[in-house]
């Protein structure tokens, strides 16, 4: 049984080098420019960063 998850695992892994090989896998192009402002994002949006205060139990 491990014989065979070892086998199984060595040939995705062949499977998928091949596939990247072929250029099937799309990278994106960078710009290489930074874009510096104050522009709403979803990483600085205040309704996605806050969270419920904790109760307090006395």
């Amino acid at each position: 049984m491990e014989q065979q998850k070892t086998n199984n695992e060595v040939q995705a892994a062949i499977t998928l080098a091949l596939y990247e090989y072929q250029g099937y896998t799309t990278h994106v192009a960078e710009s290489g420019v930074l874009t510096l402002g104050d522009s709403a994002t979803e990483w600085n949006s205040k309704l996605r960063m806050q969270r419920h205060t904790p109760e307090h139990k006395s």
